[in-house]
């Protein structure tokens, strides 16, 4: 049986160091026992991502490429002011249609990314919408830092320490990226 690879496309700098331990914490929480490998995710300009037409199919190509050819594609990025809902789907039809072999997942953090640790926060309230917070860096800066939030320095430390039901229960966006990592564990 061939390991499940996942290659990946991610629009920040923090996120290329997160991805892994963030999906190995969902893993840890999730009833699959499949352990991919995960490859080293390729960072592109969000702009250029979902602006440049053919920029987000040669980065999958290249990230596939260097995958192998049963490889699973993930794509991470925020929503800033865009609704996923509408993002998610735009994308993942240009990559469906150009790599049909492959499985694809297209996800759209609501807002950013860091929202998801907002979420998982155990110190919180319960909040009706975590991921209607507009400048979570700046969130985690002013409630959970002693500093001022990094995400290349802390995004990683914080993936890794998630708690992933808890975040799953307040994140629509977070609880839709766990399911997708366990589709494409399974699929």
């Amino acid at each position: 049986m061939m390991q499940i690879t996942f290659a990946s496309i991610v629009e920040g700098d923090g996120e290329v160091a997160a991805l892994r331990p963030l999906i190995e914490s969902i893993i840890a929480n999730s009833a699959d026992a499949a352990y991919p490998r995960i490859m080293r995710p390729y960072r592109m300009h969000r702009g250029s991502l979902i602006n440049n037409a053919g920029e987000l199919e040669r980065y999958a190509e290249q990230a596939l490429n260097e995958a192998g050819p049963a490889a699973r594609l993930l794509v991470l990025l925020d929503a800033d002011d865009d609704c996923p809902a509408e993002l998610g789907p735009q994308l993942r039809q240009r990559l469906a249609a150009r790599f049909p072999n492959n499985p694809v997942s297209v996800n759209i953090a609501n807002r950013e990314y860091e929202s998801w640790f907002i979420a998982s926060s155990e110190s919180l309230a319960p909040l009706d919408s975590v991921e209607g917070i507009r400048d979570a860096k700046g969130w985690l800066t002013r409630n959970i830092l002693s500093c001022r939030y990094n995400p290349i320095k802390d995004q990683a430390a914080f993936s890794a320490r998630i708690n992933v039901p808890l975040a799953r229960s307040r994140s629509h966006s977070f609880n839709r990226f766990c399911r997708e990592i366990e589709r494409l564990l399974t699929g």
